[in-house]
């Protein structure tokens, strides 16, 4: 029957012991306007303890009764760490505005059109590549090369552009530029085409996170004889 005692008595001990070293932490996570943000995380600084924001923006998370701060994150904000209090912990986030450099590997789809008379019967659809770089910040530049790889086409398209910041995470750009359009097609007859064309963008570069970039977009390549289209979309690094 002692021993009984005994083991309820230390059961009793360590349990008094663990709910005096942990504590209840709990609050809300808003934007900089006081707008709830549900799915946020908010974790124990440099510990393994974390939470999801409810609905309404309001969490509750134990955690040890030593821990000093507490940081919360949401996808698209700067995280914001706070002093651990007694009573409710308001994070206030702000958008993470982020300019940086970027270069991306540029691919897609080509609808070269030769243009007048009974040419512009023909359309020659093929693949183009490229690459594009530039500075992303509330206003910034780019620059982009295309070119179709095909055997019977050639199209260099070379552009600049201004780039605008319209999220945080999310940025339009408009351009132009110089192409070149040059191809061979068999239609009735052996037919070569080259000219010079005026070269215009327009798309929008996305930030994934804090190192990479995405890119979709189009190019309308026109010598005001044929018009021709380049639908690209494109991953790169940020930096």
């Amino acid at each position: 029957m002692r021993k009984i005692f005994l083991m309820l008595a230390l059961v009793l001990a360590s349990t008094a012991a663990m709910a005096q070293s942990t504590r209840i932490i709990k609050g809300a996570v808003v934007d900089k306007n006081g707008n709830p943000l549900p799915g946020a995380t908010v974790e124990a600084t440099n510990g393994a303890e974390s939470t999801t924001v409810d609905a309404d923006g309001t969490f509750s998370l134990e955690v040890s009764r030593w821990l000093n701060t507490a940081t919360a994150r949401y996808a698209g904000m700067r995280k914001k760490t706070l002093k651990v209090q007694d009573g409710d912990m308001v994070f206030r986030l702000s958008p993470d505005v982020q300019n940086c450099w970027f270069v991306n590997a540029v691919g897609g789809l080509a609808i070269l059109d030769s243009g007048g008379d009974y040419y512009d019967l023909i359309d020659d659809y093929t693949y183009t590549i490229g690459v594009m770089g530039g500075y992303l910040g509330k206003w910034g530049g780019y620059a982009k090369l295309l070119w179709t790889p095909d055997s019977e086409t050639a199209v260099p398209v070379v552009t600049v552009g201004a780039t605008k910041r319209v999220f945080p995470f999310m940025h339009a750009y408009a351009g132009a530029g110089y192409a070149n359009v040059t191809w061979k097609a068999d239609y009735k007859e052996v037919i070569t085409y080259n000219d010079n064309a005026a070269a215009f963008d327009l798309g929008a570069i996305f930030l994934i996170g804090n190192h990479f970039t995405a890119n979709v977009g189009m190019s309308w390549v026109s010598d005001f004889s044929s018009n021709n289209y380049f639908f690209q979309a494109g991953i790169g690094y940020a930096f």
